[in-house]
């Protein structure tokens, strides 16, 4: 591969990176949100705090690879890219759960919570990237961007 090819792929990505970078923390702020309301406790806002941090290495150890593949073939809102979440999400939330836990027993997998956690961290993670990404990606293609934030939503 030429020299040139490969510096344009590289300018072409960081000029994505912000709206991975908007995508991943969205998605994590959504779904420690929801934790911290479900959950019976009363952590409140340092508890959405604490749980982002924790939500936020399986999302760029197993989400944020497979947004990047998506992205060569930007689909806003496909329902197939909603699937293929699910699928990364389940193992992705048993490994986490048992490493914090220190429990690598197959309980987990009985749990009503695991599916709910696994299928909501999917949604969010999937709904956030057709926000930010997805369109992007489309109009990255046609041609330069004006990064701006009212552009965030168009």
């Amino acid at each position: 591969m030429e020299l040139w090819k490969v510096s344009q792929k590289v300018s072409e990505l960081s000029d994505l990176i912000p709206y991975y970078f908007f995508s991943l923390v969205s998605s994590c702020l959504s779904l420690s949100t929801v934790l911290v309301v479900f959950s019976l406790d009363t952590w409140g806002v340092i508890g959405i705090i604490v749980f982002s941090f924790y939500v936020v290495i399986p999302y760029l150890l197993f989400a944020v690879p497979v947004q990047v593949l998506f992205n060569k073939h930007p689909k806003k809102f496909s329902v197939i890219y909603f699937c293929l979440y699910i699928f990364f999400s389940l193992p992705a939330v048993f490994i986490y759960s048992s490493v914090l836990n220190f429990d690598f027993s197959m309980d987990i997998l009985t749990t009503k919570n695991y599916y709910a956690i696994s299928l909501l961290a999917a949604l969010f993670f999937w709904f956030w990237d057709s926000v930010f990404l997805q369109k992007k990606a489309l109009h990255h293609k046609k041609g330069p961007v004006k990064w701006s934030l009212p552009t965030l939503f168009l």
